[in-house]
This record gives C-alpha cells, sequence and structure tokens, in this order.
C-alpha cells in the first residue's frame, strides 16, 4: 500500500533588518531660517511636509510579502520648536503609498516620540522612503535661536515579521506535521510482531532551501521499546529516497476502536540557515512524503478481529462408487466434521457440499457450526459438527451415492468481544466422518468376485495325471452378515468369460444370516461347510494349462426390511481339494 503526505511551509519568519534612519533639516520645512539663520527671534507658526527620504537598503532581502509585522518610527525633535499637532507620518515604496499613520501628539524640543504603523498583508521592498508632514506651533511668543542647519531624525525598525512570501535571506526554520493512517481492516491491534518488512519513503517536493526532515513512527518500537525514527538531508527541490527495515519491530497502535485505529506518521523540516545567500520562499512551498509499504509479515498478531469472512474457493473431489451398492437403501445416516483449531480465536463455518452422483441427481448439504478457540499455545482445540436427519438433509445427501462433492463457502473468523493472539505456527485442520449407511434395505441379488487364476505346479500335475484315483472339494463359508446367501465357485479357462462359459461350478453353499445383538449388529459369524467327492473328470480340470476361479454371492435381500451393518462385516470363503492317488507297486 502507498501513502501520501504533503507539509506546505506556510508562514515563515525572516530576521528583523536593523534600524535605518534619516534627517530633515529646519531650512526644509521652514524656508524662513535662512533669513533667519543666526537671530534669536519669535518662530511663528507654520506647516510642513517633507519631500520622500529614502531609508538606506535593508541588506538581508529584496522584498517581503507581510503576513504580520510592524514598522516603529522614531522621530527625534533637535529644533527649537515643537513638532505637532498634527503629525502624519506616511510610508512609500517609490510612488506607491505603502501606509501612514496620524497624531495629535506633539514633540517638544529635544524630545521623541514613537509610531508604530502595521505592515499587515504588505508587499514591501528592501528600500522604503518616509513622509512626515504636520504643523508646528513656533516658538510661541517666545525669542528662540535660529539655526538653519537643525533639524530632526527618523528612525525605522521593522520588527516580529512572520512573512508569506520573500527573497531574502532565510534563517533556519523548523515546521512540524502529524498525519495518520487508518487500519481499515476489521482489526484491533494490541501488538502484532514483524517477521519481515520493509518501507520504501521518499522525502522531496518544492522546497527552495537545504533541509533535514526528521521523522518518527511511534508505533513501531524496537525490542528495546525505542520508536521508529531517522533523519534525512534533502537539497532544495530535490528529493531523497530511503528503506526503512521493520524486521523484529513490534507495532502498537494507540486503542481505539474498530475502523478508528491508526498508526502515526510524524515529521518534521529544519530548514538550513541560508546565510549571505537570498533564496525565493512562498508559504505555499511544500514538502512531500510518500510511504510504500512492502509485504508485512507477522510472526504473531494479538488484538481483537471482528468477524472477518475467509472465502473458500470451490474444490472438487471425484471418487468411484461400487456399481453393487446402486440398490442400498438407507435408513439412517449421519456426518460428523472434526476441526483442530490451533489459532487462538473463534470461528464460524458455513460450507455448502454439493453432491452430485452420475445419474444428474444433486443434493446440497449445508454445513454450519461454530469453532471454539485454541486456548493453549500448540495445543489445538477440538470442535465437533454434527449433522443427521434431525439438523440436515444428510439422508438425502447420502443417499443418491454422489462420486463428485463440490465444496465451498466462507469461514467468518473473530468476534468482537475476543482478544486473542494468531502468531505464524498456528495451524486449523480438519476431518470428516460419515457414518452411513447405519441400516439399510437390500432386495435379492448376486455380487460376482474378481477372477483369481488357479496355479498348480507342474510336477504336482504329473503325479496327479498319472495316478488319479478320486478326489474331494472342501469349502468353508463364514458369514458376518445380517442376512441370509448362497456362495458358488465358477471355473473357466477364460477370465474374461468365466461367468459366462465355466466349464465347473462347485456350489451353491447356503449359509444363513448371523446372528445380531438387542441394535442390531453382527455379534458372530455363522459357518457353513461342505464336502463333496469329484469325479476323475472333474479333477482332471484342474489339471488344465489356463484354469481361473471366481465366486458368485447370491444375497437373500432383506425382505423389505432394514438391517445393520459395519464396515468389518464380510463374508469369508475357504477351499482346498483332496487328491487320492493309485501308487505303483513296482
Amino acid at each position: 500500500s502507498q501513502e501520501n503526505f504533503n507539509s506546505e511551509l506556510g508562514l515563515f519568519s525572516i530576521s528583523s533588518p536593523g534600524s535605518e534612519s534619516i534627517s530633515v533639516e529646519l531650512l526644509e520645512i521652514f524656508p524662513e531660517a535662512e533669513i533667519l539663520d543666526g537671530i534669536t527671534t519669535i518662530i511663528p507658526q507654520f506647516s510642513f511636509s517633507t519631500s520622500k527620504k529614502t531609508l538606506n537598503p535593508y541588506e538581508n532581502f529584496s522584498y517581503v510579502v507581510i503576513d504580520s509585522g510592524n514598522v516603529k518610527l522614531t522621530v527625534t525633535n533637535n529644533l527649537a520648536v515643537p513638532l505637532g499637532p498634527p503629525l502624519r507620518l506616511e510610508i512609500w515604496d517609490t510612488d506607491t503609498l505603502i501606509d501612514s499613520i496620524r497624531s495629535d501628539a506633539q514633540i517638544p524640543p529635544g524630545d521623541s516620540a514613537n509610531f508604530t504603523v502595521s505592515l499587515q498583508n504588505k508587499k514591501i521592498p528592501n528600500s522604503l522612503s518616509i513622509v512626515l508632514a504636520g504643523g508646528s506651533p513656533g516658538s510661541q511668543g517666545i525669542p528662540v535661536p535660529v539655526n538653519k542647519n537643525s533639524g530632526f531624525e527618523i528612525a525605522a525598525v521593522i520588527s516580529d515579521l512572520v512573512v508569506s512570501e520573500a527573497l531574502a535571506q532565510i534563517p533556519s526554520q523548523s515546521f512540524s506535521s502529524q498525519n495518520n493512517v487508518t487500519i481499515t481492516d476489521s482489526l484491533v491491534l494490541n501488538e502484532a510482531v514483524i517477521e519481515a518488512g520493509e518501507i520504501q519513503l521518499s522525502i522531496g517536493g518544492r522546497l527552495p532551501l537545504d533541509a533535514r526532515i526528521f521523522f518518527e513512527l511511534p508505533d513501531f518500537r524496537s525490542l528495546s521499546g525505542e520508536p521508529l525514527m531517522d533523519s534525512v538531508l534533502i537539497s532544495k527541490n530535490s528529493t531523497s529516497n530511503l528503506s526503512i527495515i521493520l524486521n523484529d519491530y513490534r507495532l502498537r497502535p494507540q486503542s481505539a476502536d474498530f475502523g478508528q485505529q491508526t498508526i502515526q506518521f510524524l515529521w518534521s523540516i529544519k530548514t538550513i540557515d541560508t546565510e549571505d545567500s537570498m533564496a525565493l520562499v512562498k508559504s505555499t512551498d511544500f514538502v512531500k512524503a510518500d510511504l510504500t509499504v512492502s509485504e508485512i509479515q507477522f510472526s504473531s498478531i494479538s488484538g481483537k478481529i471482528g468477524a472477518k469472512e475467509i472465502e473458500i474457493n470451490q474444490s472438487d473431489l471425484e471418487f468411484d462408487i461400487p456399481a453393487d451398492l446402486d440398490s442400498i437403501f438407507l435408513e439412517t445416516a449421519s456426518l460428523e466434521l472434526y476441526i483442530y483449531n490451533g489459532i487462538n480465536f473463534p470461528a464460524e463455518t458455513d460450507l455448502k457440499i454439493e453432491g452430485r452422483n452420475e445419474l444428474g441427481d444433486v443434493v446440497v448439504l449445508d454445513v454450519k457450526g461454530q469453532i471454539q478457540p485454541a486456548t493453549q499455545s500448540n495445543v489445538p482445540d477440538t470442535s465437533v459438527i454434527e449433522l443427521n436427519q434431525q439438523n440436515s438433509n444428510i439422508k438425502e445427501f447420502i443417499s443418491i451415492l454422489p462420486n463428485l462433492l463440490s465444496v465451498s463457502g466462507h469461514v467468518k473468523l473473530g468476534d468482537e468481544s475476543w482478544v486473542g493472539t494468531v502468531s505464524k505456527n498456528d495451524f486449523i485442520n480438519g476431518k470428516v466422518k460419515i457414518s452411513a449407511p447405519l441400516a439399510f434395505k437390500l432386495p435379492p441379488q448376486t455380487i460376482e468376485s474378481d477372477v483369481n487364476e488357479v496355479d498348480i505346479d507342474e510336477d504336482t500335475k504329473e503325479d496327479i495325471e498319472e495316478n488319479l484315483s478320486s478326489g474331494r472339494f472342501f469349502a468353508e463359508v463364514k458369514n458376518h452378515l445380517s442376512l441370509g446367501a448362497s456362495v458358488e465357485l465358477v471355473f473357466a479357462q477364460n477370465d474374461s468369460l468365466i461367468y459366462q462359459d465355466s466349464i465347473l461350478n462347485i456350489g451353491p453353499i447356503s449359509v444363513e444370516a448371523a446372528s445380531s445383538d438387542s441394535i442390531g449388529f453382527v455379534n458372530n459369524p455363522i459357518v457353513s461347510e461342505i464336502n463333496l467327492i469329484l469325479t476323475e473328470e472333474e479333477m482332471r480340470i484342474f489339471l488344465k494349462d489356463s484354469l481361473y476361479v471366481g465366486l458368485r454371492i447370491m444375497l437373500d435381500g432383506t425382505n423389505d426390511k432394514f438391517v445393520r451393518v459395519r464396515a468389518s462385516d464380510y463374508i469369508e470363503v475357504k477351499s482346498y481339494g483332496k487328491v487320492k492317488l493309485k501308487i505303483n507297486p513296482q
């Protein structure tokens, strides 16, 4: 992410330029002094206005636009007669009147008076002109000595200058700014430990002064607790870039509610004194900072998570359903979802499992439930979400015998009232246990097993062929199902057509249903045996070069009643043959 901050220079100050003064002789304001020079006489009342008197240029600026500041004018009367009232002081920029002030004060001989003129919002050059106008009551009937070269002085001092623009010598200035980045995610952080991360900081803008930029990110703390801070020197109107490595820092923002927590960025600008050089500086000049945060990896986070939804992309699972199960009818079924949560935050699932079979039948199963948070580090807490016929359509879902499952939805993580911690080694996983069918109805049907090859070594075959007398076939059928069945062994020379083109069938061997307990599950198997005499012709079938055997099981069916089974229920067939041989007495 990227954040951009601007800080305008704003109003700034320049050094007061010192005092400049001018002198005005009596002859200029009272022309009769030329005749009366050196005589003691009565001076009559008179009015006067000086010409524009230019002050010596101020050396530390060319011009300034003043936001606030004053010029203090001091008039020192060295005449033999008073000055005023009235008196009017005017400040000029060549032919432009900057400002004026009128006073009814009187300045007695040998005395001084101060006048303050505001320069607010005025643009003034480094050279000003002064005009003093007004009147004098004269010597008021008292003879006084007349000296045409006597006069008065006007001193001008500009002070407390705060300016918005200046072409001037700019002393060192300091400006500061604070910006905040809002944590917009649904998260309230107490502390986050950063494993790896970086901030790219670019500082530049339009600043016609060399400056040092100091910045601080007080919410980032080192291992020793010190805030993250640094500085960078930038030349005027240029840009500096630097990288801030965040590895092993702790992020500890100030406490606030969801959506109101911020990360602070404090920065200050200290310009470097231009000394004897002048620079054009405006209040609208600015420094900008661009913060680019690379991906930050946290080793742990503690705080609050406000119900953050995590989408689960749809995933599909295909599997084969045995064809022999197409006649099963379910009585009941259940699904248990075991969630092992090693994260110290609660969660809530909202999943959809869509089941689809080869016939195009579709059933959707909703899986919703609470996941408890882990309470101990590295010890996951187990939550079980159970779906049964009372709270779901699990029976309908299982009954279509789906061969394609599609899982989608989301997990809602967190709780606004829960303060927890999650670290990089935390985990969450789970498993699904489907118990189905627990009971089923099954019509009579036949199941044909895979085919196996009958393998008799050649020496044995030779002995049997030369000395065969008779033989017997023995078979034991152990039934651990709650329904009866018949078992038939089928032999043929073609493995692919064994059930269509057999050359020997033994059986069928009937076996009754096994006994069940009070719940309906088989507790003990029932065993049936067969002992058959085989003719010599039948025995010689086993001597053929290729011979295959298969097992045909004829289930009796449940007579439209439900029976219960376990995955461990079975039908087991064991068989063997005995051969009687003729012994050659020679």
